[in-house]
């Protein structure tokens, strides 16, 4: 299972890579992003659940969702 996360001054989520913990910001995303020099976002607070689940997914985290799926 993934855990969906954004920076700061995100404006797209992102998810995490497998066994990837969130409080690290050098950890990548499935698009290859980091958060360094910041941190990841969306884990804490129902605040930050809640943005984390209204933003709309990045584009490479998202192709990469489709095609672990079996998708197009």
């Amino acid at each position: 299972m993934s855990v969906r996360v954004y920076t700061e001054r995100g404006t797209v989520a992102h998810e995490l890579r497998w066994g990837d913990s969130p409080n690290e910001a050098g950890a990548k995303a499935l698009c290859g992003r980091t958060a360094w020099p910041g941190y990841w976002y969306g884990t804490g607070t129902q605040n930050e659940h809640e943005r984390a689940a209204e933003l709309p997914l990045c584009v490479g985290c998202k192709a990469i969702l489709v095609h672990q799926a079996g998708g197009r």
